[in-house]
């Protein structure tokens, strides 16, 4: 038995390894005639017995016997390469999100996935961009540079990234910028360049990009806005450049080639410089400014300045209404009530002057715009007041629960003291004569 045993094993080990078969040396080899001999049934049949033995010998002699494994595992090819993820980042949605937050990078990683679509390089230390940084990374839709220490940005570090939609480079240290700085992104529609001290170029278009569309440049240092800076840039429609020091003056005409901007930030200007930047600007509605918005819609047909005015601060928009000219009558009411009734354009309560102050509306005469209704003071509740009142509630419910099982159930007699009182038995009850049985008078 044990020798039937070693010789199945040993059976199925050689049948598992390979099989015994017949086939040509080579499968790319066959046998090879020339092209001038066509061999037809009626040539076999003529043919002399001796050349028939020797074709037979030829296909014997390029018959081989080789041996085939029957599980052939296929072999991985050492040309593909599976994509990498650089050390410091986080790869996601297969290699197409890159995420570099807070490496410390100093750099731009050079083994970035070609297969990524958005690269987050923010809050690093990276100081360069150079041109090798982005090479082969053709499907780059968005990258984000912001929170680094960029200083130089080289004309070829964006060339064949044509599907680049979205630059963000806020926050940065960035001065000087090339007006063919981004012209390899062809399709770039959004640049964030906010937080830079950029230097302004006194002539020509500040960037030649004409399918930019969303343009921030907040806290640039801008004091003047040259009469040709947008002109290669004539697709924005949306332009913020709040936070900068324009003096309350702004030179009207630049904004002449943007013909399609519907979203407009800027810092506080004067009343006459918003007129005449709404009436150039055909296609806008409102230009928010940091206190409040402007309709140049209601503006430009024929509204008044200070009825066209929408505080921004207090979703849904409310109308500010201007104060009226004539002073109201004082009536003999409480001194507060009196003291409100007092007020004027040309006299306010301290209260009211400092709420009006921040919101920095200004009437044509000096006088302050104030809300005309006020909302009645509300007490708010808090929470913990409300988890209190639940908890009291709740603890009532069971204290009433447990008396009604003590009182449904006598319980240690706690039921007949607390619950019920004793009847005392009347003194005056008269027992009935007990009967004596017969056999017991004797």
């Amino acid at each position: 038995m044990h020798v039937y045993y070693k010789f199945g094993l040993l059976l199925i080990f050689l049948l598992s390894v390979s099989i015994s078969s017949t086939a040509p040396a080579d499968k790319n080899e066959s046998l090879e005639y020339d092209d001038n001999d066509d061999y037809s049934d009626e040539d076999q049949l003529n043919e002399s017995p001796e050349i028939a033995e020797n074709r037979q010998m030829q296909l014997t002699s390029t018959t081989t016997t080789t041996f085939r494994p029957i599980f052939s595992i296929p072999r991985r090819s050492s040309h593909v390469l599976e994509p990498s993820c650089p050390r410091s980042c986080h790869c996601l949605e297969d290699f197409k999100y890159v995420q570099c937050i807070n490496a410390h990078l100093t750099q731009v990683p050079l083994d970035l996935p070609k297969r990524a679509a958005i690269i987050d390089l923010s809050h690093n230390e990276i100081a360069e961009l150079r041109a090798e940084d982005f090479a082969n990374l053709s499907k780059l839709v968005e990258i984000n540079l912001s929170h680094n220490l960029l200083r130089r940005l080289d004309k070829e570090a964006f060339n064949g990234l044509e599907r680049l939609s979205r630059l963000r480079l806020a926050n940065n240290q960035l001065t000087n910028i090339e007006p063919d700085t981004f012209a390899g992104a062809t399709d770039l529609t959004l640049l964030d360049l906010s937080n830079n001290s950029i230097v302004q170029r006194t002539e020509g278009s500040f960037l030649n990009q004409p399918s930019l569309n969303d343009f921030s440049c907040s806290n640039c240092s801008w004091t003047e806005l040259p009469e040709q800076i947008f002109m290669n840039m004539s697709g924005l429609t949306a332009l913020r450049l709040d936070h900068n020091e324009f003096k309350r003056q702004i030179n009207t005409r630049a904004f002449t080639p943007l013909k399609d901007l519907i979203k407009l930030k800027l810092p506080e200007l004067d009343q006459a410089n918003i007129e005449e930047l709404c009436n150039l600007l055909k296609t806008i509605d409102n230009i928010s400014f940091k206190h409040f918005d402007l309709s140049c819609f209601e503006l430009v047909l024929g509204t008044s300045f200070n009825e066209s005015l929408i505080q921004a601060t207090d979703p849904p928009f409310k109308r500010v209404t201007s104060l009226p000219t004539t002073p109201k009558a004082a009536t003999p009411a409480t001194p507060r009530t009196a003291n409100r009734n007092r007020n004027n354009n040309n006299g306010m309560s301290n209260e009211t002057v400092s709420n009006v102050a921040k919101a920095g509306i200004m009437t044509e005469n000096g006088g302050s715009q104030i809300p005309a209704k006020e909302e009645p003071y509300k007490v708010p509740i808090s929470q913990e007041v409300i988890n209190t009142l639940l908890i009291c509630i709740m603890f009532i419910a069971v204290v009433g629960i447990v008396v009604g099982l003590l009182c449904r159930k006598d319980v240690g007699g706690i039921k007949t003291k607390c619950c019920r009182t004793s009847k005392p038995e009347p003194k005056d009850q008269v027992h009935p004569t007990e009967e004596i049985p017969l056999n017991k008078l004797a």
